[in-house]
């Protein structure tokens, strides 16, 4: 199967319609600091997804004070969530993506997946602005 550098991941460019349905890649990484306080949240999946699903619950990103407050959407092509917090990200902070209820457009559901991120302090602009 043809491979393509993501990041500093290398994934397969596809999956079998029988493959299960899973989270490829995600980003910002598991374990990664230093994550611009403006960051997005990146998910690339198996298998298309079913927009409907595609929920603040099936795609939360929570720090010590709780769920934070962000805005989740699903690329053309069903395969990329991205989600974007309506405020920057605290620095220093652990924080947690949970993705578990997704289903993709056959109904489904997307093997859960967890991962944890630190944001520093700071945001894209301050670097390349």
């Amino acid at each position: 199967m043809p491979q393509r550098e993501v990041g500093r991941a290398v994934r397969a460019s596809s999956c079998a319609a029988d493959d299960p349905v899973r989270v490829l890649y995600l980003d910002p990484m598991d374990g990664a600091t230093g994550v611009f306080r403006d960051a997005l949240v990146v998910a690339s999946l198996s298998h298309a997804l079913d927009a409907a699903s595609v929920t603040a619950e099936a795609f939360a990103v929570e720090d010590e004070e709780g769920t934070v407050p962000g805005r989740t959407v699903l690329s053309p092509d069903g395969r990329c969530v991205v989600w974007r917090a309506e405020r920057l990200l605290a620095p220093g902070t652990a924080h947690r993506v949970t993705v578990a209820g997704l289903r993709d457009v056959r109904g489904r559901t997307v093997a859960p997946h967890r991962s944890r991120f630190v944001p520093c302090d700071l945001t894209y602009r301050d670097v390349f602005d």
